[in-house]
């Protein structure tokens, strides 16, 4: 078995966290005007990238390497939006993700990125049957 090289990002750590809608082509402004939040991005699928269209809606934590404080703002917006988000689920074929896009500092004194997926955070995920994908890159200061 061969594994990939973990990618480096350079010297600064850039952690964040975002709640997505996925799907191959969706009407993004219909989730937006559903939702009455607006997206921090979006994406429409075109080839060969991206291979989806997307609706995202990002917590910056930057250098933070405590990320359950994000979490748990992230958590704060979208929890009252359960009956909304599944909806749209439903009426426009769309899957959900929970994306944690953390840098690890791999010097030997520093910090780890940490969190924890509290009760609450189970609760959302389970309600509105989101995914959580996690990924991972080196940063070297």
């Amino acid at each position: 078995m061969s594994y990939q090289k973990l990618t480096y990002v350079g010297d600064k750590s850039n952690n964040y966290l975002y709640f997505a809608f996925d799907a191959d082509f969706f009407d993004l402004n219909l989730v937006t005007s559903e939702l009455n939040i607006n997206p921090t991005s979006v994406m429409i699928k075109k080839k060969p990238v991206p291979k989806s269209t997307s609706w995202k809606y990002q917590i910056d934590a930057r250098e933070d390497i405590n990320l359950e404080l994000h979490i748990e703002k992230l958590i704060d917006i979208f929890e009252k939006k359960v009956l909304e988000i599944n909806q749209l689920k439903v009426k426009l074929n769309l899957k959900t993700r929970l994306q944690f896009v953390i840098s690890i500092d791999i010097s030997l004194n520093a910090s780890l990125p940490f969190f924890g997926l509290n009760e609450r955070t189970i609760d959302f995920l389970g309600k509105t049957g989101t995914e959580v994908d996690f990924d991972l890159y080196k940063t070297i200061k």
